[in-house]
């Protein structure tokens, strides 16, 4: 099997008030390792979206009409550059093999669950 490139969308696009995450990822997998960034919109338009980079876990699987599970972790910078706060993020997605699929998502006080991603995938 070869690299994968993962470019997507995590949440509720259409609704500009709803927090967004934005993902481009790399993954292996024979090794079962996905490494990225991610852009979270914490769902203020006027607010300078948080931007950061993310590893986790990446898994075949034939449940449900998912074609594969992604799993992500890291820690975000702020966007204040006076305070060297990092907020924890982690996120779950089952992807479809037409582009669609299903996640969650944690950050800061934001808890999203069962929401559409939309993603593109292609190998490198």
């Amino acid at each position: 099997m070869s690299t994968l490139i993962i470019r997507g969308t995590l949440g509720n696009s259409p609704d500009l008030n709803a927090p967004i995450v934005n993902f481009n990822l790399i993954a292996d997998p024979e090794t079962h390792k996905v490494s990225g960034s991610v852009e979270i919109n914490v769902g203020n338009p006027t607010e300078k979206p948080y931007k950061g980079n993310v590893t986790g876990t990446y898994y075949a699987t034939g449940y449900n009409g998912y074609v594969s599970q992604i799993s992500l972790n890291g820690y975000i910078p702020s966007n204040n550059p006076i305070t060297p706060i990092e907020f924890g993020f982690n996120a779950s997605m089952a992807l479809k093999a037409d582009g669609t699929g299903e996640g969650s998502f944690n950050f800061k006080d934001i808890h999203q669950e069962q929401v559409p991603v939309k993603y593109t995938s292609m190998n490198l």
